[in-house]
């Protein structure tokens, strides 16, 4: 009972945009693992092929309200930052059956960045996700370089400082 009971603070934590005190750094060596699925316009994506440009991996839930506050910000970031070969890629892992919610909540708010919906929900095994919004920041080589699990609010400053770096690397 006590486990259950803590698995489920840590999660409506990470819901709630409080990230964990160790969520900030990974080793730039560290290469993103390989992800694909469908955009939600039906198109094939794959991670790999976004070699060479800078990603922010959004993944998201419907249900997650701290996701949806933060939508605004992550869409300023894909259009202040898109000429210099950024992106950000939403990922939502919810259920088949919320597939119109999900297509609502992007029109909602405006967002054109890519967006894919993962009803098997393997973004999460996949990156280890352990609550709603996580956020990955993957350079143009394809490392890991930030990490958040938890809510991105506007004029982060450590999002800021990792997207700097990562934007001035070479293409």
């Amino acid at each position: 009972m006590r486990t259950a009971l803590l698995a489920l603070a840590l999660t409506l934590l990470a819901c709630e945009g409080k990230p964990p005190a160790n969520n900030t750094a990974a080793a730039v060596a560290d290469p993103a693992p390989p992800y694909k699925g469908r955009t939600l316009d039906g198109q094939p994506f794959d991670l790999a092929a976004l070699h060479g440009t800078v990603v922010l991996l959004n993944v998201w839930a419907t249900w997650c309200e701290p996701c949806k506050a933060e939508m605004p910000e992550l869409q300023a970031l894909h259009t202040r930052h898109a000429a210099d070969g950024f992106t950000v890629i939403g990922v939502s892992a919810d259920a088949a059956r919320l597939a119109a919610e999900v297509r609502r909540l992007v029109g909602e708010f405006h967002l054109t960045y890519p967006n894919v919906h993962d009803p098997r929900n393997v973004v999460t095994q996949t990156f280890k996700i352990r609550g709603y919004p996580t956020s990955i920041l993957i350079g143009r080589d394809g490392g890991v370089l930030w990490r958040r699990d938890g809510l991105i609010e506007p004029g982060d400053g450590e999002l800021a400082a990792a997207l700097a770096t990562a934007l001035a690397a070479p293409r």
